[in-house]
């Protein structure tokens, strides 16, 4: 043995001893993962944007408006992350640095998201009762509205590809959300679900080849996925109540997804292949779960939930089952979302 290998050994005896002593308890298996989670809060007074690193060190409050700044998303790199505040579109860099206004309309902007490359952001705009879906190249801040129809487009999400827009609409029946989709080299837009039922929280699979949503019967709702392009429907998860929020894992195997219980919110894992489900949330009544999302790596997930009396962010990490605290900032925290990167 080495003298070299043998100061090593000594060192982290005394490293482990000093832990015990002071009662810390040594890194878990997956702690050492680590990653950035922006999510929404109050703590400042008006809803504002945050970051957390997912060993539950160094949350910082990346914006400051006198304005609710809602839904954060992170560009495909991580290092960008766009928001909604006072209802128009802003960008700034993951340090909170460098804040940039894309637009500044008197209508009510939403659902941004980045393109593949990171060049471009895909929204919504309302004006005049109607919702069109817009694409903005962010260097120029050149805008291009790609839908006219009356009535509600929204929720747009690039393919993989980045060749096309998938997003809800409501233009064919004020009853029904369906799944449409517009092809950004020829504007096209065709609906691509023809179902009686509306369809809703679609995700696309990072290699473009399914959509999940959920599908809305009444009071309850199930998990269905369609083969894309071919539009082949498949029933991924039935029960009765509300089941929803579904979003596939980062190798496309996988859903995470929300299904009320007793009342009460749980999230669950579905096994795409085998269609077994692993629920990986407290059944205890009365505490709810909500805005899953995966780490970069597949291996943990994030969510909200309100077991402390008020909603915090929390991390799983699947293959030891812990789960750890990520804020306590004296106020909620809510809809987090994990960095690609």
């Amino acid at each position: 043995m080495s003298s070299s290998f043998r100061c090593f050994l000594l060192f982290a005896c005394i490293v482990s001893l000093l832990s015990c002593e002071k009662g810390l308890t040594p890194p878990s298996p997956g702690v050492d993962t680590v990653y950035t989670v922006a999510f929404e809060s109050s703590a400042s007074g008006n809803m504002n944007i945050y970051t957390v690193s997912s060993t539950g060190d160094d949350i910082r409050q990346i914006t400051d408006s006198p304005y609710n700044d809602i839904s954060p998303c992170f560009s495909p790199d991580g290092q960008r992350i766009a928001y909604i505040s006072n209802y128009d579109i802003f960008i700034c860099n993951a340090d909170g640095t460098g804040k940039t206004r894309l637009t500044d309309t008197p209508y009510t902007e939403q659902g941004c998201v980045f393109s593949p490359d990171g060049n471009s952001i895909a929204f919504s705009r309302e004006e005049s009762g109607n919702e069109n879906i817009f694409v903005m190249d962010i260097a120029s801040g050149e805008e291009r509205r790609l839908t006219t129809a009356s009535g509600r487009d929204f929720k747009p999400l690039f393919t993989p590809d980045g060749e096309t827009i998938i997003f809800l609409s409501d233009r064919d029946s004020p009853i029904i959300c369906a799944l449409y989709s517009c092809n950004l080299s020829t504007g096209e837009v065709e609906r691509i679900n023809h179902s009686l039922f509306s369809q809703l929280e679609p995700d696309i699979s990072p290699s473009g080849d399914m959509i999940a949503f959920r599908k809305v019967f009444g009071a309850d709702s199930d998990i269905y996925y369609l083969t894309y392009p071919e539009l082949a429907e498949h029933l991924l998860f039935d029960d009765s109540g509300y089941t929803g929020s579904p979003v596939f894992s980062p190798d496309g195997n996988s859903i995470a997804f929300v299904r009320e219980i007793d009342y009460t919110d749980k999230i669950y894992i579905l096994d795409i292949a085998t269609g077994d489900t692993t629920r990986i949330s407290d059944i205890d009544e009365g505490i709810n779960y909500a805005s899953p999302c995966w780490s970069p790596d597949g291996n943990e997930l994030v969510y909200a939930s309100d077991k402390s009396g008020r909603w915090e962010i929390y991390r799983f990490i699947l293959d030891t089952g812990e789960e750890l605290l990520l804020t306590d900032i004296g106020a909620s925290a809510t809809n987090p979302v994990a960095s690609p990167d």
